[in-house]
């Protein structure tokens, strides 16, 4: 279901031809949803089971295999999966330390500015604003609530429009959010569309911040904002001398941008009808995704061996035991007969008490 999920999301925002319908509310409403789906990845009291034997049973036989001993196949991937986790914990710690380096780096290489020098803020909103050479585009570094910006030649228009930008930024929380798609990553590390995701949530965040910066830009201040963009993308063209490039850090760890990011939000801007709002019912369908997706789960199924097991009387089988031979076989005990048992590992009988031949 997961994976039904980022495929959609993957695809709602990578064809141009759904960008033009698109809505950014509903693209991060489907983020938010995908991402409750993979914290939150269990049965709930109204989850309906629904036996699927011709391939759930080979899974569950499958994770039942000994490797060695009771060591099964289940327990190996366990282990694999937490060894996952710890080496992808310490790439994380190792990345955090780069973007700490890289802004101490910046904050010593710099010209210290501030939001209101460019544009009326409350002083809650007055971020600091460092002009380096040292970087290709705006962008935001790890959890720091500092816009770096390049040093280029921009009208005071532009230049606004871009700290407009980086600010909202801080404001919707989106370094946290990066983060939040940073764990997933470390607990799913060995599941491939989480890294699809985390490349897209890159994309839906900025052209959220596009709509909400644009929101009632008239269309010739709209086309001068598509316009810095153009800027940017070809001044990222032109410098790959950055220190990013010298350090390099995933992108998932700062808020900024790459050439293909920006050429979506050009398309985006000029193409779309990104300032109507969604229908708030459809919104809501959305959210209900993560619960309707665990409403039902497959899980494999072992008919009873007798065939009229199930329609014996309550007492008979309080009355049941299994019979465990000298030889190591079991047999199982009920309404006076006994019946072999191929598997003593089945559910069936886990709560029967096992009585041993030699036993009176």
């Amino acid at each position: 279901m997961s994976t039904a999920l980022i495929l959609l999301f993957e695809l709602f925002i990578t064809q141009k031809k759904l960008i033009r319908f698109l809505r950014m509310d509903i693209m991060i409403l489907l983020a938010i949803v995908i991402i409750l789906r993979l914290f939150l990845p269990f049965e709930y009291a109204f989850t309906i089971t629904i036996p699927f034997p011709w391939v759930m049973n080979y899974v569950r036989d499958f994770l039942k295999f000994e490797i060695y001993a009771s060591f099964t196949v289940l327990n190996l991937l366990c282990l694999i999966w937490c060894i996952g986790i710890i080496v992808q914990f310490i790439r994380y710690i190792q990345n955090i330390k780069k973007c700490n380096l890289i802004f101490c780096i910046l904050k010593s290489r710099s010209i210290h500015k501030c939001v209101g020098d460019y544009i009326e803020t409350s002083p809650k909103y007055n971020y600091s604003v460092w002009f380096t050479d040292e970087i290709d585009s705006p962008m935001v570094i790890g959890l720091k609530k500092v816009i770096f910006l390049p040093i280029m030649e921009f009208k005071d228009s532009e230049i606004q429009d871009i700290i407009k930008h980086e600010t909202q930024h801080i404001k919707n929380h989106d370094n946290w959010i990066k983060q939040v798609v940073n764990l997933i990553k470390i607990i799913y590390w060995w599941f491939p569309p989480v890294y699809w995701f985390s490349k897209k949530i890159q994309l839906a965040l900025e052209m959220r911040v596009d709509q909400q910066v644009t929101k009632n830009y008239s269309k010739t201040q709209l086309v001068c904002y598509t316009n810095v963009l153009i800027i940017l993308k070809k001044f990222m063209i032109e410098n790959s001398h950055t220190i990013a490039n010298t350090l390099p850090v995933s992108s998932s760890f700062f808020i900024g941008d790459d050439e293909n990011v920006l050429s979506y939000r050009i398309n985006y801007l000029l193409n779309s009808n990104y300032r109507k709002n969604t229908n708030w019912l459809l919104l809501f369908l959305i959210l209900l995704l993560p619960f309707t997706t665990n409403s039902i789960v497959f899980e494999a199924y072992t008919p009873p061996p007798i065939d009229n097991y199930t329609t014996k009387p309550a007492d008979s089988v309080k009355e049941s035991f299994i019979l465990k031979h000298a030889d190591g076989t079991y047999s199982l005990f009920i309404e006076g007969k006994f019946e072999k048992i191929d598997d003593i590992n089945d559910e069936l009988y886990s709560n029967l008490p096992i009585i041993n031949e030699t036993e009176d």
